[in-house]
């Protein structure tokens, strides 16, 4: 027994050196200790891994009026830059805050994030502010990790490098909102949205994506639209396996922890620009998921296919071969969609019509998905375009136009392994198990 208890001691000690160990240590060119607040000037940082203003030690930094901010010099790890804001123009860590309010931000260095809140209550509130980012390889806008928290409003964002989105929010579940912002992303894989968090965007917030999806939620994390505007061109960042409006997933690298991946939206609009691409505006796949579409949505895809729940290839896409399919509730509540939505044999769907709803389109009509649910209200509909098969309740209305609805009992599917590329997270993950069952074993 004290064998084991010495082994747990220092299994404990060990994942908690390489917790520390991993976060590196942020430089300011300002370096913001206790409160503060400047109204004018310049400032600027060209040095590599250096943060144009620092803010730490539970500080208060205040910028306003006449402030302008140039961030340049690259980042020297990309992953110090996404998960701690290195080489960001304004970083606030852990019980540090920051207000800023009409002051422009421009970003050029690789891995330059312009506002970064990492750590448990960092905060930051920006309004009536000018963000450009021309940076490459997460030069993001808007970026909260590790719980922290940015409010953002009245706020313009423009990025134009690869896996630069507008707002972001990375490893640890940060939290950002934007309400009436004008964003807009040019770069491959930079959608407006990309949630490992929560993000929401309200009031009349517009975005466009001429690169990327309009938005991306990995993991069991959310997005949250209201009100609001969204465009992209649907372009994938992975062999265009994943080209679509809105893709939800877990990609496995560990940034993400896996559940229920979460997309709500009310009152907004959202529209796939190419019009030659055959892309579904959703996409879901390797994750289980949400989708709540409230009432007076507008969804515009040339494709007319409206969901995609299916596997990806793991050589090209995530997961595992043969395991990796999507698990999708979704819920039309008093929304009408005109649009067809496809299952695969390693995916599910349980679609519910609710407070008027109506769909007009084919569900599973290629006899692939074995669990498709379809639950229909009382004061709901559904217009067939097409023979469809998936397990129907039905309590509201029917519109069959000579199709039918049939019943899939059974059906086969077929799987095969592929190693997956492993992060270096769920590495650490897998030696924790192991050093775990050596200590029980002695």
């Amino acid at each position: 027994m004290g064998i084991r208890i010495k082994i747990f001691i220092l299994f404990f000690i060990t994942l908690y050196i390489i917790k520390t160990a991993t976060v590196p240590t942020a430089t300011g060119k300002n370096t913001i200790t206790q409160s503060t607040t400047i109204s004018e000037g310049t400032y600027a940082s060209t040095n590599a891994d250096e943060n144009v203003f620092l803010v730490s030690s539970g500080a208060t930094l205040t910028l306003s009026g006449s402030v302008t901010i140039n961030k340049s010099g690259d980042a020297s790890n990309t992953e110090n830059a996404e998960f701690y804001g290195i080489n960001a123009a304004i970083l606030v860590q852990n019980s540090s805050s920051a207000s800023i309010s009409g002051v422009t931000i421009n970003s050029s260095g690789k891995g330059a994030n312009s506002v970064f809140a990492y750590g448990a209550n960092s905060k930051i509130t920006i309004a009536e502010s000018t963000i450009t980012s021309t940076g490459s390889s997460s030069a993001r806008g808007l970026l909260a990790t590790y719980t922290g928290k940015i409010e953002a409003s009245q706020v313009t964002i423009s990025t134009t490098g690869g896996s630069c989105a507008a707002l972001a929010t990375d490893r640890g579940e940060g939290e950002v909102s934007c309400n009436q912002c004008t964003l807009s992303t040019s770069g491959a894989g930079s959608p407006v949205i990309y949630s490992t968090g929560t993000i929401t965007i309200t009031n009349s917030t517009t975005g466009t994506a001429t690169g990327s999806q309009m938005v991306v939620v990995e993991g069991k994390n959310s997005a949250i639209i209201k009100d609001s505007t969204l465009s992209a061109n649907g372009k994938g960042n992975r062999n265009d396996i994943d080209s679509c409006g809105i893709f939800i997933y877990q990609s496995m690298s560990g940034d993400a922890d896996s559940g229920t991946a979460s997309f709500t939206t009310t009152n907004s609009s959202f529209t796939i620009t190419n019009e030659t691409a055959t892309i579904p505006m959703f996409f879901v796949t390797n994750t289980q998921a949400t989708i709540t579409i409230n009432a007076n949505n507008v969804f515009v895809f040339p494709s007319g296919i409206f969901l995609d729940v299916s596997a990806t290839d793991s050589s090209v896409g995530w997961g595992s071969s043969g395991s990796n399919g999507g698990d999708l509730t979704i819920t039309l509540n008093g929304q009408a969609i005109e649009g067809d939505i496809t299952v695969d044999e390693l995916s599910s769907m349980n679609l519910y019509l609710k407070n008027g709803a109506s769909l007009k389109g084919k569900i599973n009509a290629n006899k692939k998905g074995c669990v498709v649910t379809v639950s229909i209200d009382s004061t709901s509909k559904w217009e067939l375009t097409g023979n469809s098969y998936a397990n129907l309740t039905n309590e509201g209305s029917l519109i069959n136009n000579s199709y039918t609805v049939s019943q899939i009992d059974s059906c086969s599917t077929s799987s095969s392994s592929s190693g997956d590329s492993e992060s270096s997270a769920n590495f650490v993950k897998k030696i924790s198990l192991i050093i775990t069952l050596i200590a029980f074993i002695l």
